[in-house]
């Protein structure tokens, strides 16, 4: 393969997950304003931001298969379009109806996007034998820095909400029809590169048969995936009700932790080449614990300290178990990526809603010490699926 057709394969897959950080993040130093313009308290909150997951969810059984269909490049370009105006649409709303309505369109592009992009980084994983995951997610980690940060100081210079999505969509449509146009049109012509083919030894199943690892890792990215849910969504709410910061400028606080998460992601794949996978995966989930009771601690400073190290554990978490899901035996890739992104996708899109109705009866500290404890289970399961001789994986 030629350098200039491999940087540009490359550089679109990283497009493709740096739109969908840009376009997420630009939602979380906004909600406190939909909440406020509707006077909803936690529970309600976390049931409107339930109709994003909703869609998400109903999107689970078709992900795969348009993206078999479409092909990484039109898949990401139609979702890319639909999720950007539905941000849009979404700070004009006049009713809370139409924004359940426009949330839960939101929610069925950003399922369709990350399951299209992280279907062409294994493919292109299996094309260049090395470890790509990580950069490319530092795509998405610097779209992440990039919505937040962009939002929030137009929030804070008083632009307001609606203009403000209105920069951000045209970023986006701009980004996923002429920055993504060399992902992979072909999908399944790609599925029998190394990560997604079937030994001819292995056993041959149904259809629809999933491995039981391939459900293991999909619960392990819905955790991981709620946790980052848990600061996309519910940040900027606790650094403005918990520890008296202004909502200009309680969206910052999102930026500590998206700034963290992309650094350690550009550095990830080096990381792995040096520690591992196993031991880089462990020793993530362990920080992300760590950085949840750092919030913990009544201090503004502190919540900015703990979402930072939660960026630095979460890193390489998530990018690496989908690395690993790749190598899962018995499975086609694209099948094996459809479900455990878009499993693992839900809890960022669930994990909210939960931490709201336990912000209502008890308190948003209380859900984020529930989430450190997640974060020490995740990382000694994966410490034990991810053992040398485990052998539902290919080596």
């Amino acid at each position: 393969m030629a350098k200039d057709e491999s940087r540009a394969l490359s550089a679109s897959n990283r497009n493709s997950f740096m739109i969908l950080g840009v376009l997420e993040a630009a939602w979380a130093p906004m909600v406190p304003f939909i909440k406020d313009r509707f006077g909803l308290d936690e529970s309600q909150l976390g049931l409107l931001l339930l109709s994003s997951g909703l869609g998400g969810l109903l999107t689970l059984p078709l992900a795969g298969y348009t993206v078999a269909r479409l092909g990484s490049r039109r898949e990401t370009a139609v979702f890319g379009i639909l999720i950007s105006l539905s941000l849009l649409a979404i700070t004009i709303s006049p009713s809370l109806p139409l924004t359940a309505a426009l949330l839960f369109c939101f929610g069925i592009a950003t399922v369709c996007i990350d399951v299209s992009s992280n279907v062409n980084a294994v493919i292109l994983e299996g094309i260049y034998k090395r470890p790509l995951m990580s950069g490319f997610h530092g795509g998405y980690s610097l779209g992440t820095i990039i919505g937040a940060a962009l939002v929030s100081t137009m929030l804070a210079a008083g632009l307001g909400i609606a203009p403000s999505a209105a920069v951000v969509a045209a970023i986006g449509i701009a980004t996923v029809v002429f920055g993504c146009r060399h992902l992979i049109s072909d999908v399944q012509k790609h599925d029998s590169a190394p990560a997604g083919k079937a030994d001819e030894n292995e056993p041959q199943h149904g259809r629809f048969h999933i491995p039981g690892t391939v459900i293991v890792i999909g619960f392990l990215c819905f955790f991981m995936y709620g946790s980052e849910g848990a600061v996309l969504s519910w940040s900027a709410v606790f650094a403005h009700q918990e520890r008296g910061m202004s909502l200009e400028y309680a969206g910052y606080i999102y930026t500590s932790f998206a700034c963290t998460m992309t650094v350690m992601r550009f550095l990830g794949n080096r990381i792995v080449l040096r520690a591992g996978r196993r031991r880089t995966v462990f020793i993530g989930g362990l920080m992300v614990s760590a950085g949840f009771l750092v919030t913990l601690i009544p201090y503004a400073a502190f919540a900015a300290l703990g979402f930072a190290i939660v960026g630095l554990g979460a890193a390489n978490v998530v990018p690496q178990m989908v690395s690993f899901a790749g190598t899962v035996k018995g499975m086609p890739v694209h099948r094996i990526i459809t479900v455990v992104n878009a499993l693992g996708y839900s809890g960022i899109l669930l994990g909210p809603v939960i931490i709201g109705f336990v912000a209502k009866h008890l308190s948003i500290s209380a859900a984020f010490f529930g989430i450190a404890v997640v974060g020490i289970a995740v990382a000694l399961t994966n410490r034990h699926i991810m053992r040398p001789d485990n052998p539902a994986v290919r080596h």
